[in-house]
């Protein structure tokens, strides 16, 4: 993480301080993700990690599960940042499709709990808001803050829109979503964690089989 010093000594302490919590918990939850089950990770030490009591961490996440959440929304933030250079359509999903394979690349076993738990029906998806200091703390860039966090189905709709208008999509843009849904939770699954240095090539191959 990279921070901003100016840009974030200008916002409001108390915002500052809430964004360093909040930040704190969720670089606790990737750091444990990695070696042990979400399951067996416990709120308390999760808050310990960060100094707070179990009571400060339920005034920041009412659960676990939606500190995880708050991890998507962030990936989200980082996936369209790292997509933003290119054009609306085709391009800008096969640039998102590669920021997410290299994501699942440097956190697997967090990729495969969020699975997990969409699977669940845990309300993994659900969109947070994410303040403008946690998103400087993150990012360390002002570009995070004009970044909507939008549902994946909503944005995969509106790419594959601009790309049927510019005919460069195979299927209708309801099956295209809902391919495109599919290879983003299936292909990382059907490939399994030994295997994952072949997520981006296929990826790539399941984005060729919904874009002309």
């Amino acid at each position: 993480m990279t921070a901003e010093p100016a840009a974030l000594a200008a916002l409001p302490l108390r915002e500052r301080k809430r964004a360093r919590t909040r930040v704190g918990l969720w670089t606790a939850l990737r750091e444990r993700i990695e070696r042990t089950p979400f399951t067996d990770i416990t709120v308390r030490e999760l808050a310990a990690a960060v100094e707070i009591s179990e009571p400060t961490f339920f005034a920041h996440f009412g659960s676990k599960t939606e500190l995880l959440a708050y991890h998507i929304c962030l990936w989200r933030i980082e996936t369209v940042l790292a997509s933003a250079s290119a054009p609306d359509g085709a391009a800008f999903l096969r640039r998102f499709f590669d920021a997410t394979a290299a994501s699942v690349l440097a956190g697997p076993r967090m990729w495969f709990e969020i699975t997990a738990e969409v699977a669940r029906g845990g309300g993994v998806c659900a969109v947070l808001d994410v303040g403008a200091a946690e998103r400087l703390l993150v990012f360390g860039t002002p570009a995070a803050l004009d970044v909507e966090i939008t549902p994946q189905a909503e944005l995969f709709a509106r790419h594959l829109a601009v790309a049927a208008a510019h005919g460069e999509l195979a299927v209708p843009v309801d099956a295209a979503v809902t391919a495109l849904l599919a290879g983003f939770y299936g292909v990382p699954l059907a490939l399994g964690e030994s295997r994952l240095t072949d997520l981006g090539q296929a990826y790539a191959a399941h984005l060729d089989q919904v874009l002309t």
